[in-house]
């Protein structure tokens, strides 16, 4: 089995945006998203999701619907998305856990493969939280507050690299949020999650140029 990288991100000048492969996100496989007609209207939460994945010839790849939308945090309820095949197998579950109010954690993202380990992504690493709570967050009040004054854009975030790893702590996935792709350490995981848990994690968190509600809001 091949453990070379291979790396994906969101290709945003394309409409709706396209998940690539390859180095510099320029060539190589094209995965096109597309928010089903009659997706659910967007809870309270946002959390809802019903889309398809395409292959460049625009034969279906895979479809992800909404298991059970985002509780508050007081619950900590967490959303849970199937994936599943062209025909209605399922590939996978992908949950997303955020933190419960008044406790400590960090928000956390799980694949779970129809085969294979359970794969379970935190958001920021812990050195970087540490650093955060004295010293970022009052940097990142500072520039939320000049970003509504029109001074400057909001460039400035809270932690955000995530690595997916199974039960013996082996990387599987890498999201480099400096470089805003996706790494691929292992390939264990079917190539239809790996797609849909980008395609999932980019409607929560996407860059500056996805626009004001990121690739599911186009």
């Amino acid at each position: 089995m091949s453990q070379g990288h291979v790396t994906y991100g969101l290709n945003y000048k394309m409409t709706p945006p396209v998940i690539v492969s390859g180095e510099g996100l320029e060539r190589g496989t094209i995965v096109r998203l597309h928010r089903d007609p009659d997706s659910p209207a967007p809870d309270r939460l946002r959390s809802l999701r019903a889309f398809h994945l395409r292959a460049e010839d625009w034969a279906p790849v895979a479809r992800v619907v909404t298991e059970q939308p985002l509780g508050s945090r007081l619950s900590g309820r967490p959303a849970v998305y199937h994936v599943l095949d062209p025909h209605g197998a399922p590939l996978g579950r992908i949950s997303l856990r955020r933190r419960r109010a008044f406790r400590w954690g960090r928000e956390r993202w799980t694949v779970e493969p129809a085969a294979g380990p359970v794969l379970h992504g935190y958001v920021g690493r812990l050195v970087w939280w540490a650093l955060w709570w004295p010293f970022g967050l009052p940097v990142y009040l500072l520039f939320l507050l000049l970003a509504l004054m029109a001074e400057i854009d909001d460039g400035f975030r809270p932690p955000r690299r995530i690595t997916w790893r199974d039960g013996s702590h082996r990387a599987h996935v890498v999201f480099r949020a400096v470089a805003e792709d996706y790494r691929l350490q292992r390939h264990e995981l079917d190539p239809r999650l790996v797609h849909a848990l980008i395609a999932l994690h980019q409607s929560y968190d996407w860059p500056e140029q996805a626009g004001e509600g990121g690739w599911y809001e186009y």
